[in-house]
């Protein structure tokens, strides 16, 4: 899911003393902000250019102007104005932090790290940016490393809701769901109500077997922003595991409308075999996908339609693409036995027992064929 970096600080400059006159600097200053609230950002930045030409040694000044830059798209410039801003006044950390963002955003996350560093290094108790940093280290794929600065931010300030919601996901990633949740549970205490945060909480509560609770959080988070496929993807899992199939299947098709990525359509396309609409899961899986489990789906739903020898070579195929894959191996006996190939049968629930001795499907369908049982083998096994 997609790394949520905070909102810089310390947009607004200081108000000047009642007692002394603005300089033309800051009176420029002003009248940009007046004109950012307008939503004309053209001009603030216009005027904000004026003030670090006749002050180019005011930080907070070029720190407003990155941010003004960046505001308009201008990522080019908006660097420039944060690497001024710590020209003149290296003792300061919100250009680093600033900058840090921007780099975080563009992709450029080695020197983001680097940013956020002399940020820390600038102000060490402050707590924003050990939070900023985690999160950057969480987007790098750097988790345990990111917990070290989430658990100084917190030390720091215990109140630090962000900070709660992304040790949250780092302990999620870890598989330390309590923990997780305990931390996602904090963070809404404290505040923290934004689309990835319920994203991020409902995916934990998934992962603690949870799923109506775990819908509730999704739902919030594709409420606030509709447009992220992974989350419609987790709603609908959600859905399916809390036995409601109509909102999960509105879940995924709307998924697959915004990205049409493979395990979006595998949880479609099993939840329409599983409930005997065989010709649309076949129809979503065509041509045949090159992935072994969608081949594998595909295989299944052709069964359904009592194309069995197609079905079969599905099967053959899904086997030859993950030949240690269990559900696949167990399913393409079935469709082995079905066509009359026991003895292949037979030597395919084997090899499921080699790679899993305890595997319950695979060992009642042999007794069923090779043991003389009366019994008809096992049916199809369905799911991931």
């Amino acid at each position: 899911m997609a790394l949520c970096l905070a909102g810089a600080l310390g947009a607004c400059a200081p108000s000047p003393d009642p007692g002394t006159t603005p300089s033309r600097a800051m009176e420029l200053r002003a009248a940009a902000r007046e004109a950012s609230a307008r939503g004309d950002d053209g001009a603030c930045v216009a005027l904000l250019e004026q003030a670090v030409a006749l002050e180019p040694g005011g930080a907070e000044a070029w720190e407003e102007l990155g941010r003004a830059r960046e505001k308009r798209g201008d990522a080019t410039g908006a660097v420039q104005a944060y690497e001024a801003a710590i020209l003149a006044a290296p003792q300061r950390y919100q250009a680093h932090l600033d900058l840090a963002i921007l780099c975080m955003r563009s992709g450029m996350t080695g020197r983001a790290r680097s940013e956020l560093q002399e940020a820390v290094d600038a102000a060490p108790g402050n707590a924003t940016i050990h939070w900023n940093y985690g999160a950057a280290l969480v987007q790098v794929g750097k988790p345990e490393e990111a917990r070290q600065h989430l658990v100084a931010a917190l030390r720091l300030d215990p109140s630090l809701g962000p900070a709660h919601a992304e040790l949250g996901r780092v302990e999620a990633l870890a598989g330390h769901t309590q923990l997780a949740l305990a931390h996602f549970a904090q963070a809404e205490s404290l505040g923290v109500h934004s689309a990835i945060f319920h994203a991020n909480w409902g995916l934990a509560l998934l992962q603690g077997d949870s799923p109506d609770a775990a819908a509730d959080q999704l739902r919030q988070a594709v409420a606030a922003d509709s447009t992220q496929a992974a989350w419609w993807n987790h709603l609908g899992v959600a859905e399916l595991q809390a036995g409601r199939q109509a909102p999960a299947e509105g879940s995924f098709r709307t998924a697959l409308s915004l990205a049409p990525e493979d395990d979006v359509r595998f949880n479609l396309a099993n939840l329409l075999v599983q409930a005997g609409r065989n010709a649309e899961a076949e129809a979503l899986l065509s041509p045949p996908p090159q992935r072994a489990d969608l081949l594998a789906l595909r295989g299944l739903a052709l069964r359904g339609l009592g194309r069995s020898t197609e079905a079969r070579d599905c099967l053959a195929a899904a086997a030859g693409k993950a030949p240690r894959d269990v559900n696949v191996l167990n399913n393409y006996g079935v469709l082995l036995a079905e066509t009359g190939d026991v003895p292949g049968a037979l030597e395919v629930w084997r090899r499921v027992l080699a790679i899993e001795p305890a595997n319950q499907t695979a060992q009642e369908n042999l007794k069923a064929r090779g043991g003389g049982a009366a019994t008809a083998p096992r049916g199809p096994q369905h799911g991931p």
